[in-house]
């Protein structure tokens, strides 16, 4: 038997909620393997866990796959750490109550959304939108969520009015918490930027 990696922990978290859209995954039951595999999994996309964690060397944190309940998993799983080109965690306990969380979609224009991610409601909009420009590839500066889309125009032509008639109190400020901007529908992206230009998504 091999020596114990230093960094593991014991009765960690038993299940995690796929926050991202992707996952980066170490088939190996040794933590410390170098071999990491980037794949596509659903955002909510539940990944059962034995409770062991570890945190590598560079404050990467790694949660024991149950191959039990997930059938050909035998491997570790990121949940959130540097180093992998992704801002924010890739895996939420969607059992906390300290760190409840909530689905986001974020559309441009028309559905389906461009974006999808879970992300804690103590987190700001702030960074919601990190991690969504670090998905999209679009400026954060450029970047403006809002709660509704403005009327349609007077004119009965069925044509929303001007992104700039949006209501003042639908506009989403990065100050704002997850919780207080009481997100009960899929956000709507105004871009003041080329969207078509700098859209890049990286999945």
């Amino acid at each position: 038997a091999g020596s114990t990696p230093s960094g593991l922990r014991e009765g960690g978290v038993p299940s995690y909620m796929v926050a991202q859209g992707l996952v980066f995954i170490k088939h190996a039951q040794d933590p410390t393997s170098q071999k990491i595999v980037r794949a596509k999994r659903s955002v909510g996309f539940m990944v059962y866990c034995t409770g062991r964690s570890w945190t590598g060397p560079l404050g990467a944190t790694w949660a024991e796959v149950d191959d039990t309940r997930s059938p050909g998993e035998c491997s570790w799983v990121l949940v959130q750490g540097p180093g992998f080109g992704v801002v924010g965690p890739l895996l939420v306990d969607p059992l906390s109550e300290e760190h409840a969380s909530q689905r986001i979609a974020v559309r441009w224009c028309r559905d389906p959304p461009i974006f999808e991610c879970v992300m804690p409601k103590t987190a700001t909009i702030g960074d919601v939108v990190n991690v969504f420009c670090a998905r999209t590839g679009l400026n954060k500066k450029e970047t403006i969520l809002t709660k509704s889309l403005p009327k349609k125009a007077p004119n009965g032509s069925g044509i929303l009015l001007p992104m700039d008639y949006t209501s003042a109190k639908d506009v989403l400020f990065n100050e704002m918490t997850i919780r207080d901007a009481q997100i009960t529908d899929t956000l709507n992206l105004v871009y003041v930027g080329h969207f078509e230009e700098d859209y890049h998504p990286t999945i």
